[in-house]
């Protein structure tokens, strides 16, 4: 379920609070054609909500490695997709 989730958070909708038109992707103005805001169709706590649920079961049980390390997988994947990119930029003074 955490697989599907996240596939469909990556292949996700937006569509428009004001008159509910959807779009596959975000316009370049980032408004709807009736001036309303568009919101993402699926939601963060969607893709998030068994993560934390998965790993009590594997610690509590005994499971597979294969699918200790699917998890591992899943949960890397998703705090990848949800970890600001801003706050890993730094300067090019760190290379010299």
């Amino acid at each position: 379920d955490i697989m599907g989730n996240s596939r469909a958070f990556s292949k996700q909708k937006v569509r428009c609070t004001k008159c509910g038109a959807k779009y596959r992707r975000m316009p370049l103005t980032g408004k709807c054609k009736c001036g309303g805001n568009l919101i993402l169709s699926v939601s963060k706590g969607s893709v998030t909500k068994y993560l934390e649920i998965s790993r009590d079961l594997v610690n509590r049980y005994p499971v597979s490695h294969y699918l200790e390390q699917r998890l591992e997988i899943q949960e890397f994947g998703i705090n990848s997709l949800f970890e600001s990119d801003k706050s890993k930029q730094s300067s090019l003074d760190i290379f010299f």
